[in-house]
């Protein structure tokens, strides 16, 4: 199985998981994130902000791995959140 779905920068896991953290805090960014991934994904684009470009192509596989990126973020956040062992944050 290849879990490389498509080559990107690794920014773009950082900005993922980021956002999944800032999300727990902050909700909107949660309702934005799945917008623009759903958006992305019913036009069959890929959007690049940071290099100014679209790209033609996306696929649900793909749409996934991102989601699951956030999720991961989410997870954490939540924990930082909600930590019951007190962690000084």
């Amino acid at each position: 199985m290849n879990l490389i779905i498509y080559e990107k920068s690794p920014i773009y896991l950082i900005i993922h998981v980021s956002l999944g953290v800032v999300s727990v805090f902050y909700t909107p960014v949660l309702w934005i994130f799945l917008g623009y991934q759903f958006l992305q994904l019913v036009l069959n684009k890929r959007f690049f902000l940071f290099e100014l470009r679209v790209k033609d192509g996306n696929s649900l596989e793909h749409t996934v791995v991102k989601l699951v990126e956030f999720f991961v973020g989410f997870l954490i956040g939540t924990i930082l959140k909600y930590n019951k062992f007190h962690l000084r944050i």
